[in-house]
């Protein structure tokens, strides 16, 4: 039997590869894809300036300095199986799963259970039950913590900040302010839960937030653009007697330039900064358990922010899409 892997050749430049699926081992599956969510962090691999190792000389998960071409990529799959080893008990052949598997943009994928989850019976869509993002989403709701009173800002509100606000609205907190210089994006903000929204195009985000916090300014942030401008926005307002905290799971990838202005607010706030990455958990798959089950029962509206479905033979088109993010995308998925 074989399937079909699109790989990176070279940067922004995908193929596609036939090869034969190996004989399961006895603790291994064979997952036929349903779909694969797109995600920003597989940017510096798809533009070839570095990429997510698995293991380097010492043992441990490290950057890839100079990624090697042909690359698989993609970790955000949805999955039916289609086969078991013999010593695999937790799935059956027809489970629906998702949850992680590292360069799985293909048909089929072959990999041991573990990081995979059965899907609870559900009528929402299945192609949308990304398991990995989710868990993403629950990881930082769960680190936020907040206080009775606790004013909450999350900047930028793509998909990951949008589920964010949604998580949070859950929580039954009080404000929750949404940051973004998208005007549709700060709507769909309110939607989701957002209390207030701010567009830095229009106002002074500092001047703002000091009146709509009393001149308390954030007790915690969420700091989720992927960009250096998005911390400093962060340190600005953060809380201003100290102890506030910034969240950041965002991958900051780009060369950008540190400013003094950012060195002084972090010295005279002195904010947390709290690195909410899937590496932080220490209970990832309890945690992608709440991630789907947040799906299933509602509180994350995956389905709702899924803007574009791209055909696996089209994926090229749909990491495009992901690099330039033009005017209305939200999310992507590749189908199969």
């Amino acid at each position: 039997m074989k399937r079909t892997r699109a790989v990176l050749v070279a940067p922004k430049q995908f193929d596609f590869i036939q090869e034969e699926i190996p004989k399961l081992k006895e603790n291994e599956v064979l997952y036929k894809t349903i779909s694969v969510g797109l995600c920003h962090s597989d940017i510096p691999a798809y533009r070839g300036t570095s990429a997510m190792g698995f293991g380097n000389k010492h043992g441990y998960d490290a950057m890839i300095k100079n990624p090697q071409f042909p690359m698989g990529i993609g970790h955000e799959p949805v999955c039916v199986v289609e086969d078991v080893g013999s010593a695999v008990t937790c799935f059956k052949p027809g489970d629906l799963v998702t949850g992680v598997l590292s360069t799985c943009i293909a048909d089929y994928n072959v990999a041991a259970n573990a990081q995979m989850i059965k899907i609870p019976e559900t009528s929402k869509p299945i192609d949308a039950c990304l398991g990995e993002p989710m868990m993403c989403v629950a990881n930082i709701v769960r680190a936020v913590e907040p206080k009775m009173g606790d004013r909450i800002a999350v900047i930028g509100c793509g998909f990951m900040g949008l589920m964010v606000i949604a998580g949070l609205k859950s929580q039954a907190l009080g404000d929750i302010v949404a940051i973004d210089l998208d005007e549709k994006r700060l709507e769909m903000a309110v939607q989701y839960g957002a209390t207030k929204t701010i567009n830095p195009k229009n106002v002074d985000v500092e001047d703002v937030s000091f009146e709509l916090t009393h001149g308390r300014m954030y007790d915690c942030i969420v700091e989720i653009t992927g960009s250096l401008r998005g911390l400093q926005t962060a340190l600005s307002v953060a809380k201003i007697s100290g102890r506030g905290k910034i969240l950041t799971p965002s991958v900051y990838s780009k060369n950008e330039t540190w400013t003094e202005e950012m060195a002084y607010n972090m010295m005279y706030r002195s904010p947390i900064i709290h690195v909410v990455h899937p590496y932080y958990t220490n209970e990832y798959m309890h945690t992608l358990e709440i991630g789907v089950e947040a799906y299933v029962k509602g509180v994350f509206p995956t389905e709702e922010l899924i803007t574009h479905r791209i055909p696996f033979e089209r994926v090229d088109e749909g990491f495009r899409l992901l690099d330039t993010n033009p005017p209305g995308y939200i999310k992507g998925i590749i189908t199969f």
